[in-house]
């Protein structure tokens, strides 16, 4: 379950930079994950065992949150507060049908504007972290957390000066329409110390009224990736990625440009800046 989650966290690495025309709008990304058979996969389904630990699990933490003493401590860290409650959401959500299958994200959407964007997640352990506001004017990353009335700065990602992994992207003549957009698959195979990645990505070339390259998106940690969408012809609206049997899809279901206000991509006044625990 550990690789399908590095998984989900690379697919949903997606940030947008704009020059020339620049998009101005709203970008909803679906995510689900399925077997080669196209079904939910069943690994992911907790044991009688584990079904019965969780279940103790969730009872020990609704009772220590209701604690006297434990709702005092709340009241003056409300942060606190917040980390255990969603922590709660998440083991129950695994109680259900999907098991660990209901940790991933149902989907995300972005609102991007003058290369700021804004980052919201439907479900699975990241809605979590918050929605993640990436801010052109000062080149950083905020976790912000609208229940608790809270913000973090994420940490740079240093940039990897020895990166020595191999990226070849290669077109192919199959095709499949995204929305109402044509679209051709790439094979992107990415090579280092003998280890071997391939995913596919679907870009089309409908979307010419805007900078292809405004449309960048970039792996955490490397540049490989990043590399690879530059050797694309097109703006990418699906992409997959097999691990072990398992492919995360996801797959944009809208795409609407259109004037956003400013104000969506600052930090609410009266939010309080606490450490970056992620």
């Amino acid at each position: 379950m550990k690789a399908l989650l590095s998984i989900t966290v690379f697919l949903m690495t997606i940030c947008f930079s704009f020059s020339q025309t620049a998009f101005e709008g709203t970008i909803k990304w679906s995510m689900a994950m399925t077997t080669a058979a196209g079904k939910s996969p069943a690994g992911t389904q907790l044991s009688e065992k584990e079904k019965a630990d969780l279940n103790k699990n969730i009872a020990e933490m609704e009772k220590q949150m209701n604690d006297p003493q434990m709702k005092a401590m709340f009241e003056s860290n409300p942060q606190m507060k917040e980390t255990l409650e969603k922590q709660l959401e998440v083991m129950k959500a695994m109680q259900g049908e999907g098991g660990v299958n209901n940790l991933l994200p149902k989907s995300y959407t972005i609102k991007v504007k003058d290369g700021s964007s804004l980052t919201t997640v439907d479900g699975g352990i990241t809605a979590s972290l918050g929605d993640i506001l990436y801010q052109k004017s000062t080149d950083k990353t905020y976790y912000i957390k609208r229940d608790s009335k809270t913000y973090s700065v994420a940490p740079k990602t240093p940039a990897k000066t020895n990166d020595s992994s191999v990226v070849t992207v290669t077109a192919t003549t199959e095709t499949k329409k995204i929305l109402t957009y044509n679209c051709t698959k790439y094979v992107v195979t990415i090579t280092q110390k003998g280890q071997k990645q391939v995913m596919n990505l679907w870009a089309t070339k409908d979307l010419k009224q805007y900078d292809v390259k405004s449309f960048q998106i970039s792996y955490a940690g490397t540049h490989s990736f990043s590399e690879a969408f530059k050797k694309i012809n097109g703006v990418v609206l699906g992409m997959e990625m097999t691990h072990e049997g398992q492919t995360m899809k996801m797959e944009v279901i809208e795409l609407k440009a259109g004037t956003l206000p400013a104000s969506d991509f600052v930090i609410p006044a009266g939010f309080k800046e606490v450490p970056y625990t992620h």
